[in-house]
Parts: structure tokens; sequence; C-alpha cells
């Protein structure tokens, strides 16, 4: 007998996956809610007229033609609505319904303006899946999808639950013991340096990434992702964080009422508008203790610097979450500041 999900799982971060990832989520979630006459997929060739999937529905003698589209958003406000409505407007035969699936959370006077302004261009219906409802659906009746999108294992039993948290504390403790450079830690002529570079609490700066199905190493394969090598960049309350490609670093994008965007184009250029300011940042990644699995300190005979062996349990990564902060530089007394995530602009949106 299956089990509810306990507090011990953490919310879905849809904006964490890919936007095709996205999409085809969105997709296998439409395909299971009826037996379509018609299914069309044309998000990934480019929604065409604001249409990511197609549907047709066969009612009796009536077909009942189903418009939807997949937005990855981080938060959705009444301007985005309306140029969704609006493109789906443009086309010249409307839809009998229209479904928005979005990342994010919906207000109720935003859901209440969808459906009146969809019903001022004439879309007879609206529905509307913001991230609640849309965690909701998987967890009660798609739950082989949560397995599938974000590693999630349900059916599993109280004392499963309480192995998992006894192994993270167990990581946590050996973790802080054998990684942490506990000299420097210590020394009061660093507390203020460790203070805006965390990163320097740790014995080795660099650290390899190991997949526990990994066996490709020492053979790289870029495209498997199966191991590979990252920063450390600190701890929080439930696991290790990295400096995912400190070596390039990101630039973040941001205008006058702090909505940002992580750019992804060095010659963007946007950089050289006055109306923007470029901030130099980073991106990091959670790993929590109980996906740990082990680690060799010294390395091997490959690289010196520290092992990590992960479950990749969260859409085939280690990380449960993935965030964005300034850079913080110990010489300048700058403080390192996370970016407000419901203030972040993603593809495929811009920032303007």
């Amino acid at each position: 007998m299956a089990h509810q999900p306990t507090r011990t799982i953490n919310k879905l971060h849809f904006t964490d996956l890919d936007p095709l990832r996205f999409e085809d989520l969105c997709l296998n979630l439409v395909a299971r809610l009826y037996e379509w006459k018609k299914l069309n997929h044309f998000g990934r060739k480019g929604a065409d007229g604001g249409v990511d999937i197609h549907a047709v529905q066969q009612v009796g003698q009536e077909s009942r033609v189903w418009f939807i589209q997949c937005k990855r958003y981080t938060a959705i406000i009444k301007t985005d609505i309306t140029h969704i409505i609006d493109e789906v407007s443009k086309n010249e035969v409307l839809p009998y319904k229209l479904l928005i699936i979005i990342a994010c959370d919906l207000t109720r006077a935003n859901y209440e303006y969808c459906q009146t302004y969809a019903k001022s261009k004439g879309i007879q219906e609206t529905e509307v899946w913001a991230a609640g409802p849309l965690e909701a659906r998987l967890y009660k009746d798609h739950q082989d999808l949560l397995f599938v999108y974000f590693g999630v294992k349900l059916g599993q039993s109280v004392r499963d639950n309480a192995t998992k948290i006894k192994a993270g504390l167990s990581m946590e403790k050996k973790f802080h013991k054998d990684i942490i450079n506990h000299v420097r830690v210590k020394d009061r002529n660093q507390w203020e340096r460790l203070m805006y570079e965390p990163y320097h609490r740790f014995i080795s700066t660099k650290v390899f990434i190991h997949s526990v199905d990994d066996t490709t190493y020492p053979e790289w394969k870029e495209t498997l992702s199966a191991w590979f090598p990252t920063f450390f960049y600190n701890t929080y309350h439930n696991g290790v964080e990295f400096w995912l490609s400190a070596g390039i670093g990101v630039d973040i994008l941001m205008n006058a009422d702090g909505q940002w965007e992580a750019l992804t184009d060095r010659n963007d250029a946007r950089r050289n508008d006055s109306k923007f300011k470029v901030v130099r940042g980073m991106r990091i990644g959670r790993v929590p203790y109980y996906n740990i699995v082990g680690y060799k300190v010294d390395g091997d005979e490959y690289y010196s610097e520290p092992h990590l062996f992960c479950k990749f349990t969260f859409d085939r990564r280690p990380y449960e979450e993935i965030y964005y902060r300034s850079m913080g530089i110990a010489s300048d007394r700058r403080t390192s500041i996370e970016f407000n995530k419901s203030k972040e602009v993603k593809y495929p949106d811009k920032l303007k």
C-alpha cells in the first residue's frame, strides 16, 4: 500500500527542469487526461501561434480542440497572462479550451484575470495548472513521472524515511570531520576571509563528483556527465554547496525593479544598455548529505583532490536545488548575496 508523502520530501522545483524537459513532463500529463482523437506537440520545434501542444477531444459527435501552453516561469504577472492569451487569440480558429501549465504559483487575482480576459477574447474555457496543483497531480496519480523527472520514489515506509535521515546525519558528521579544514576555521585571523569566501573552509577548493552508477571513470565523456570536476562553495542545513562552472563564471543582468537574468551570451547587447547593471555572479548547486554515499579524501592516482560519490536522483543530477548569488570578495569586504528567485527571468523570456 502506497504511503502519503511525508515532510521529509522537498517541494518539487519545476523551474530547475530544462525548458524542453518541462514541456515533456506537461505532454506526459496531458496525454494521460483522455483518449485523445489527436495529440500534437509543437513546442520542440517552436510554438506555433502560441500553442505548444494541440489536442482534439471527441465528445459524442463533437470534436473539441484544446490549446496547451507550457511556461516554465519562476513567477507570473498579468502582462504574462495577457501575452499568452493574445498569442493564442491570433489563431484563425480559437480553441474550445485553453490549458496553461506553469512552473510557478498563481494568485487568485491573476487566475480570475486569466478567466475573464480569455473569455473577452472568445475562448470558451480556460484552465491553469500552477506549481501547487501540478505537484499534487504528480503525487496523487502519476508517481512514475515523479521518479522519471525528479527522482522521487513514493510507496516508501516511515522506516525508509528514517533511514534516509539517519544516513544524512551520519554523512554530515563524517564530512565535517574529514573535508573541512579545521585549522583554518579555528584561526581567528581567517574568520573575516571565510565570511566573504566560505570555500576556503574546505581542505581543497576543487572536488570531483561521481554518480554511484558511473562506469566510465577515468574516461571523460562530457555528454554523460556521470563524473565531473567542480568546486566546493559552502555547507547548508541539508548538505553541501558547490560552485558550478567557477572557472567560467556567470554574469547577472539586472533591471531597476530587481528582476534579473543569468546571461548565456557574452556578446549580449544589453550589457551596454544603461537601464541595466551587470553583476558578477555564482551558480551554486546543492547536494543533500543523504545523497552522498561516500568519498575519497585524498583522491586517487588520476586526481589528488577529494572525490564524492553521489546519487543522481534529481532529474539525473545530484543537485536538489541550483541557485545564483553575487560574488563575495574578502579584499573588498564585499558580501555574497543570494539573488531573489521570484525575480528571476528564465528562458524563453528575456529581461526587458
